[in-house]
């Protein structure tokens, strides 16, 4: 029997790019901070792979800076996704949470 070609199930496509990227990290009680930069390996409409020197649990909310050509702009999201690969990096799915629609509608059109 023949298998069907997978059908793309994600909302938004995704495409590698390398953007500069910031992050700040607050636990829930602020016993810790973080900041740092880190490369990001791919993006989407709901979200970003990034490459980074730092461990983040499941579910740690991140504030992440994308330098998007000339702009910024600031999202906050999940950590859905933490492994390490071969280069001892993290590599982190992060879901982004609470965008706005001017902020979703910015980053749509930069990476169409």
């Amino acid at each position: 029997m023949l298998k069907k070609p997978n059908k793309e199930r994600r909302k938004y496509p995704r495409i590698e790019s390398i953007i500069l990227t910031a992050f700040n990290y607050f636990d829930q009680k602020e016993y810790e901070r973080r900041q740092g930069i880190a490369r990001t390996l791919n993006i989407s409409g709901n979200g970003i792979l990034i490459e980074s020197g730092c461990p983040f649990n499941l579910h740690s909310i991140l504030e992440i800076t994308l330098s998007l050509g000339e702009n910024h702009i600031t999202l906050s999201g999940e950590v859905r996704r933490a492994e390490i690969n071969e280069t001892g990096h993290y590599l982190l799915g992060i879901t982004f949470i609470n965008t706005t629609p001017e902020t979703q509608k910015y980053l749509l059109d930069f990476i169409s």
